[in-house]
């Protein structure tokens, strides 16, 4: 309490009171003074003794003013400060300077201690002679014990924050300055405390606006989680998982940051061990299946090239003994080759690597298509049941391998209810974020197609389930099934950046679910009819320009055309295709291979197109693996799998070329 003019005639009176001092125009201010209760407020003599008492100090110290008047001020202190002399010096200080004032304990009429904010005064008269001291006490104990309370929490929380070595922990101030630093980020950063405090967060960083996103997104969103490199003081880098929260007061005023920063470069290191771990259990598990595949592989080979030389020789002798009646055995040969054909692509499918031509295709109306068929595929004991959603955006796939995999599933299903039962075929689609486990990146953020194939059947053990999509392998009896039907559904499902889970129990049968990307933001395209056996009629002179790096195929395919009149220009790479292209030769069709050495026929066909925009391309391949995942086919662009007969060419050729279709279609 300041010393007024009025306090200071208050104080007089009241040291003065018996010394005939006019005490007119201050009574009011005496009474107001004597009935303070938050305050002790007492006057004291040069000598020390109490010469006044209010109810406040009443109340505080617990003395009555006719117990305490009188009497030396000095029976307020504790026994230790009266033993030091601590009364007399606060008056000596006082005195002196005009104010003395402290933050000290008090004793209470109980003996009880409590922590009081201490005003002393010297009061003088208008000549500057001591009359005495004015002292005003408050009791502060509870704030005392307040901050006591805090300073005892903030040692805790630094033994706490200085205990954990594991992670750095430092408190920054609101433009990223280093204020505080536990021993943890001592370890890990290799700065002592001296040395950072007081420096920039971005000190820490590879990219330093990585520090400024940090705060600014903690200053608005309340929190940032980054992992990022860090930098040690000796310059070496880390992984860190970063975590920076926004400290704000009461009122949400923004203080600063807390970050929290733990080095897992080592738990980096061990998943990525472990990955290697998996990948080696894995190869050991491919070349099991590898083991499997080969005898299966030789065993089927092995059958069709006996059918096939077995053949071409006898058509061998015949002919050396001059007969003609070679057809059947000719037919024998084909017929063989054509099944050998169709097992690599089998062997294609299980391994991923066959050519697919991806499209924009209606999901709902390649299931009724093919749902028209499979009645007389089941039989009379299983009833087929359609649930299609609708409105469904397109799927992105291969239509040809699309069916095959319902067909095989469906084949599946039958053989699982020899008793009858339902197959119920599902379409749907599922929203980003839900859908398989194990979600490849294609599906992550964009729209998801299902197709869901489910019977009524047997179900299948954990061991069976464990093994059903691997090659060869197969429940069914001898004869009835090769044990690629799966393998191959689940390697062209992978191909088409897509994803397969297989449900199934013992008695609750089978459940395929099959994820594919969607293909809503590609052209649609129709979906081709079934090819049909044609007799081509010649052709009018169109020009082809045919790049195969296989001699013995390019001379092959080009003497074939060349009999059905067309006009062929040849080269065995991309750059001689590249030279013709970029040419002023009129070309009517491109015919390539994909995998040509050096420029590949897509690379080819990517600068050529820049001189000719409007350029039709066959390509022609038999393996997908300089295919990009995202390749689609556009109106211009067809695709024919190797080997192919004949017939399969020139109906694709036909299918490109602006002339209009000339064929006849056979019974």
């Amino acid at each position: 309490m300041p010393m007024t003019p009025s306090w200071t005639a208050v104080a007089r009176c009241l040291l003065c009171k018996d010394g005939g001092v006019d005490t007119s125009g201050t009574q009011s201010y005496q009474l107001l003074v004597q009935s303070i209760l938050d305050y002790a407020i007492f006057m004291v003599d040069p000598q020390g003794r109490i010469r006044s008492w209010n109810a406040g100090a009443e109340q505080i110290h617990g003395h009555r003013a006719a117990d305490i008047v009188g009497r030396a001020f000095a029976l307020l202190h504790t026994e230790e400060e009266r033993a030091g002399g601590r009364p007399e010096l606060i008056l000596h200080m006082a005195a002196a300077h005009g104010r003395f004032q402290e933050e000290a304990q008090r004793l209470r009429r109980d003996g009880s201690r409590f922590w009081a904010h201490v005003v002393c005064d010297a009061v003088r008269d208008e000549h500057g002679h001591l009359l005495g001291f004015a002292m005003v006490t408050r009791d502060i104990t509870e704030r005392r014990m307040t901050e006591q309370r805090l300073r005892e929490v903030e040692r805790r929380f630094r033994l706490f924050v200085d205990g954990v070595t594991d992670c750095a922990i430092c408190m920054l101030d609101a433009n990223g300055i280093v204020t505080d630093w536990n021993a943890g980020a001592e370890r890990i950063k290799g700065y002592a405390a001296a040395e950072i405090i007081g420096r920039p967060l971005a000190r820490f960083f590879v990219n330093p606006q990585v520090a400024q996103t940090a705060m600014t997104v903690a200053s608005e969103e309340g929190r940032y989680v980054v992992v990022d490199w860090q930098v040690r003081k000796d310059g070496s880098r880390f992984m860190a998982e970063i975590a920076v929260d926004a400290i704000r007061d009461g009122d949400g005023q923004l203080l600063g940051f807390a970050k929290i920063t733990r080095d897992i470069t080592e738990r980096m290191e061990a998943e990525r061990h472990l990955e290697e771990t998996r990948a080696q259990l894995f190869q050991s598990q491919k070349i099991e299946a590898l083991g499997q595949l080969t005898g299966g592989i030789a065993h089927d080979f092995n059958n069709l090239l006996q059918g096939i030389i077995g053949s071409l020789e006898v058509v061998e002798m015949r002919l050396a003994a001059g007969r003609q009646d070679v057809d059947r055995f000719l037919g024998n040969a084909i017929d063989s080759a054509k099944r050998a054909a169709t097992l690599t692509h089998r062997l294609l499918a299980f391994a991923r690597r066959q050519p697919l031509a991806p499209k924009s295709v209606n999901l709902n109306d390649l299931v009724a298509q093919i749902a028209e068929l499979l009645p007389a595929t089941l039989g009379e004991r299983i009833t087929l049941k359609l649930d299609l959603a609708p409105a469904l955006v397109p799927v992105l796939c291969d239509p040809n391998l699309l069916e095959s995999a319902i067909l095989n599933l469906s084949i599946n299903a039958r053989d699982a209810m020899p008793e009858g039962g339902c197959l119920t075929i599902r379409t749907g689609s599922v929203p980003p974020g839900e859908g398989p486990l194990r979600r490849p990146h294609s599906l992550r953020d964009a729209p998801t197609l299902l197709l869901q194939v489910s019977d009524t059947g047997a179900g299948m053990t954990p061991e069976v389930r464990a093994r059903a999509f691997d090659p060869f392998f197969t429940t069914k009896p001898k004869g009835r099934g090769t044990g690629l039907g799966l393998s191959m559904i689940h390697g062209f499902v992978t191909q088409s950046r897509g994803a397969i889970e297989l449900e199934s129990e013992p008695g609750h049968g089978t459940t395929v679910s099959i994820y594919l990307p969607s293909g809503e933001r590609r052209s649609m395209r129709t979906l081709e009819g079934r090819s049909t056996v044609t007799r081509w009629e010649p052709a009018a002179g169109e020009t082809l320009l045919l790049v195969e790096d296989e001699d013995m195929v390019r001379d092959v395919v080009a003497g074939k055309l060349r009999e059905l009149h067309y006009r062929v220009l040849e080269a065995r790479d991309g750059h001689a295709g590249l030279a013709i292209l970029e040419s002023d030769e009129h070309i009517d069709l491109l015919v390539t291979d994909i995998g040509l050495p050096g420029l590949t026929g897509l690379q080819m066909v990517d600068i050529g197109r820049r001189h000719r925009p409007d350029l039709k391309v066959l390509f022609v391949t038999g393996y997908a693996e300089t295919m990009p995942e995202d390749w689609a086919l556009d109106a211009d662009t067809d695709l024919l799998t190797k080997p192919f007969e004949f017939d399969a060419l020139v109906h694709h050729m036909r299918a490109l070329l602006p002339s209009p279709l000339r064929q006849a279609q056979t019974p």
